[in-house]
């Protein structure tokens, strides 16, 4: 009887020892954090921010679960995530919902601590709602072999700038003396024609007692854009049907291609068939690239927001963030970083190019972009891609500059002036 109750006993007791092991091995899965990041990128970007990811829970144990979502669903799915009180830890984006507003942690701190630049962060209530992760710019390249081939010399430095008639006049010999069947091709974006738009001296589309406006430039400058348009300069297709520029750049057929920084890697790699170079763009009256780029945001109500503050701030301190920039392409946005983007003569001359014409930029343009985005936060109605479309309507025949401008600037009093 005795020799029972002891083995009874013991059995109750290893039982009890199991059922503790197994529920504190439970406890110490379940305690284990991971982050959600969303990131909306290419196989260059997105797998930045992968690697990167990647490293961090090398470093630390913390896993990042990257999930790649669609440009054109991002907004949407935060926003219905947001919605639900279930937002991911973080995300890279280019799009807010005003929706998000509240669910947004403040990134002062990092903004200040790791030295980002201020001027392109989003601020709303007084806190910083998101920081730039990545920065972009428009910019100018062309097929070096054309321009040799005519004899067409073309800008070199900073110092040396065509005006717009000088780049015109310079693209129609190019076109003549070789067998180019265009000038140039700009893509179809409202950010490309803005950029066009400063340069003859635009202060973009802006609030004036009570409603949006422009300035007497910006019509100089869309009347200059439509001429551009004449099916010799530039295929008319493009503009009014959707053309790929890229793909008639690549084609070895175009002297010159109005496009960003985020070309570079691409060119690098997959253009064989004829040399090409970043170049200065034209001007009218004022030198100006137009700035883009995506976010970081943190969402308060994830669950990990102390484990998700940490990698963002690992991510920007300097070592890691110039590595980030490398493998991504990116234009720095924490101000002292220096980039080894690990590309050839042309790729390294680029990059030099876009942070010159960066540097000599008319400050519409992160004033701009800045107040664009914010309004996507903060606003309840968006006003997106207006210029652009209206300005296909010109193109086409369907109305005058004056009522894309008139169009605009009522589009935009109806979405944001309150």
């Amino acid at each position: 009887m005795r020799k029972w109750k002891v083995s009874l006993l013991v059995v109750v007791s290893f039982v009890l020892l199991f059922m503790t092991a197994c529920s504190n091995s439970e406890k110490s899965s379940s305690d284990k954090k991971k982050l959600q990041f969303f990131v909306s990128g290419d196989n260059v970007e997105g797998a930045a921010l992968a690697t990167m990811s990647k490293k961090y829970t090398e470093e630390t144990g913390v896993e990042i679960e990257v999930v790649d979502v669609p440009f054109s669903d991002m907004a949407t799915r935060i926003t219905n995530m947001v919605q639900a009180g279930n937002p991911p830890a973080l995300a890279r984006t280019a799009e807010f919902n005003p929706i998000w507003s509240d669910s947004l942690a403040d990134l002062s701190s990092t903004l200040k601590d790791k030295n980002v630049r201020e001027d392109l962060a989003i601020k709303d209530d007084g806190k910083i709602k998101a920081i730039p992760i990545d920065f972009t710019a428009v910019g100018l390249f062309i097929n070096k072999d054309l321009f040799d081939k005519a004899g067409v010399k073309y800008p070199t430095s900073g110092d040396d700038v065509w005006t717009w008639d000088e780049f015109v006049s310079a693209l129609k010999m190019v076109t003549e003396k070789t067998d180019a069947k265009y000038g140039m091709v700009m893509d179809q974006s409202e950010h490309r024609l803005s950029t066009l738009l400063y340069q003859f001296g635009s202060k973009g589309f802006y609030e004036e007692n009570g409603k949006y406006t422009t300035n007497p430039e910006t019509k100089k400058g869309l009347e200059y854009f439509v001429k551009l348009n004449d099916d010799k300069i530039m295929p008319k297709a493009v503009w009014a049907a959707g053309e790929d520029p890229s793909s008639m750049f690549k084609s070895g057929q175009v002297a010159a291609y109005y496009s960003g920084v985020w070309q570079v890697k691409d060119f690098e790699k997959n253009i064989k068939n004829f040399e090409w170079a970043s170049v200065q763009m034209p001007y009218e009256t004022v030198r100006s690239t137009n700035f883009g780029g995506n976010y970081m945001v943190k969402f308060e109500g994830s669950g990990v927001e102390k484990e998700t503050q940490k990698f963002i701030d690992w991510l920007y301190t300097k070592e890691n963030y110039e590595e980030l920039a490398g493998l991504g392409g990116y234009l720095p946005v924490v101000q002292d970083a220096e980039v080894d983007y690990g590309v050839g003569d042309a790729g390294t001359h680029a990059y030099e190019v876009y942070n010159e014409e960066i540097n000599s930029t008319a400050k519409v343009a992160a004033k701009s972009k800045s107040e664009r985005d914010t309004m996507q936060l903060t606003s309840e109605k968006i006003a997106n891609n207006v210029l652009r479309d209206n300005m296909i309507k010109t193109l086409n025949g369907e109305q005058s500059i004056d009522d894309t401008i008139k169009t605009v600037e009522q589009k935009y009093t109806d979405a944001y002036v309150k």
